[in-house]
């Protein structure tokens, strides 16, 4: 807390401030406030959630909860296992879906606050958690991707380390290995947590003896302990996973447009954050690399040392190539942190300015989550392309029962499509949430449509129902096939989308080798 407020006295051997404070916060911060606040913008993303439909990326993860694996071609597995845990709780819809995304958030704003207390205090742990949920990209934690359990797993492993240097029991680093581990489960960015523990210890003398001691060798142990599932799948896969994320890595070749991909990723972080909040983050991390051994802001060591690897890394990639914005989601909690110290710090100094800082944060968060919320739910603006709430979520239900008509009209046993697996995952879901029987498969990219289960020699002799956006059958997958129909999938206020209905029959070897295995 000294270390961040200046208040109390800082504990030198732990190189942090006490966790002990003189004075309560501000009501409007304390913690039976901050957690109705949180609860209260948790249930509205959770309405959200339930009546907006899937993502391309969403529906995609939904087929992957229906065979549970312990690695995917795209990522690793822990979306798969929460989307399956909400289905089972809360049923096969979107709630469903949904319902871990929202909770990981609930979680990861538990670990931020507790971080806040033994950092610096109630006040600074507070409006962390406050300025955290009140975040855009918070505002789309309903939206189901390996970024929520992502976001939890790393925050949950710095709180772990936090809690070790108020008390130095040795069971907390062993909480945080399993944590680590558990990040490594839900996206692998999270390996850039290991270098940022290390710098941290690395960067303060008095941590150094960490080193010589087994809990912390113990927790490495854990983490790869914890990983060994997800390695031993792609180990016996020639890698796919690791082979497919590792393609993203970029190391020669400057991009002309490196200045462009910088200011995409600032312009990404402020639009996720809010151009407020990142401000005050990245003056709170350049305070205190200005001054690291400073009592007052040494409280800061934990989330700053943790990020650096990351924010170094993407700033990199971003002289080779673009960056997208929700790469850098796992570290959000850590900024948050850091910027409610520097607004905080701000409000002390200058009364007004730290308030109109906070207060403006805080609305311009609300405004572009509401306003995402109403493009999302009744489209009153027509964005085009880049409105994903309206490309991607939208006439599914009513597609799905379309194309059922048309297969039961002419006798098709199974759906097939063809290289899209935002529109593979999009019927796989939505025939999973009509509880139909009937199989959506995609006929090639089979590393990537590994996990479902193959199709018996009976099924492929049948009829299947080719859905596809094109106007005509592509070659060579199917002997026979012949054009049965068009389907529209409605946007509401406009059509999105036309697709061509084909009934095809006698697979080719390929098709039949991809499906069948």
């Amino acid at each position: 807390m000294a270390a961040l407020t200046g208040r109390g006295a800082a504990d030198t051997s732990r190189g942090m401030a006490s966790p002990a404070e003189t004075a309560a916060p501000s009501p409007w911060l304390s913690l039976p406030a901050v957690a109705a606040i949180v609860l209260v913008l948790a249930a509205v993303r959770l309405a959200v959630g339930a009546h907006l439909g899937l993502s391309f990326d969403e529906s995609y993860y939904t087929d992957w909860s229906t065979s549970l694996q312990v690695g995917y071609l795209d990522h690793p597995p822990a979306v798969a296992w929460l989307i399956a845990a909400g289905r089972a709780l809360a049923g096969n819809n979107e709630l469903g879906m949904r319902l871990f995304a929202v909770l990981c958030g609930l979680g990861t704003t538990a670990a931020l606050y507790r971080l806040g207390v033994l950092l610096a205090n109630r006040s600074v742990a507070g409006l962390a958690a406050l300025l955290y949920n009140l975040t855009p990209v918070m505002g789309l934690g309903f939206i189901t991707t390996p970024d929520p359990p992502s976001a939890l797993f790393w925050t949950a492993t710095l709180w772990a380390v936090a809690e070790f240097m108020v008390s130095e029991r040795a069971a907390w680093w062993l909480l945080a290995g399993v944590f680590a581990g558990l990040g490594l489960w839900s996206k692998y960015t999270d390996a850039f947590l290991a270098p940022g523990l290390l710098l941290f210890v690395l960067a303060d003398g008095a941590r150094w003896r960490w080193l010589v001691r087994w809990p912390i060798w113990a927790a490495a142990a854990l983490a790869l302990i914890v990983f060994a599932p997800v390695i031993w799948w792609n180990a016996q896969r020639k890698w796919a996973s690791f082979r497919f994320q590792g393609q993203r890595t970029v190391t020669t070749g400057i991009d002309p447009n490196w200045g462009g991909n910088l200011i995409d990723l600032l312009a990404g972080q402020a639009l996720y954050l809010g151009p407020i909040l990142l401000l005050c983050a990245l003056f709170g991390i350049l305070a205190f690399l200005y001054r690291p051994a400073d009592s007052r802001r040494s409280g800061l060591a934990l989330p700053v040392w943790s990020s650096l690897p990351l924010i170094a890394y993407f700033v990199f990639h971003a002289f080779h190539a673009h960056v997208e914005a929700n790469w850098l989601i796992p570290i959000g909690p850590s900024l948050a942190l850091a910027g409610a110290w520097m607004a905080l710090g701000l409000w002390r100094r200058i009364f007004w300015l730290g308030g109109a800082t906070i207060g403006l944060q805080m609305l311009i968060g609300l405004v572009i989550t509401v306003a995402i919320y109403a493009q999302a739910l009744w489209q009153p603006f027509d964005f085009g392309g880049p409105d994903r709430t309206a490309t991607e979520t939208r006439g599914w239900s009513k597609l799905r029962y379309d194309i059922a008509s048309v297969a039961t009209a002419n006798g098709a046993r199974w759906i097939a499509t063809s290289g899209n697996f935002g529109l593979t995952g999009e019927l796989a879901s939505y025939f999973l949430f009509a509880g139909s029987k009937l199989p959506v498969r995609e006929v090639n990219e089979p590393e990537r449509w590994e996990f479902a289960p193959p199709l018996d020699a009976t099924t492929l002799a049948m009829p299947a129902l080719f859905v596809t956006p094109a106007t005509a059958l592509p070659d060579g997958l199917f002997a026979q096939g012949r054009k049965v129909g068009e389907v529209v999938r409605d946007g509401g206020r406009w059509p999105l989308e036309k697709y061509t209905l084909f009934l095809v029959s006698e697979p080719s070897a390929t098709v039949a080798k991809n499906l069948g295995r």
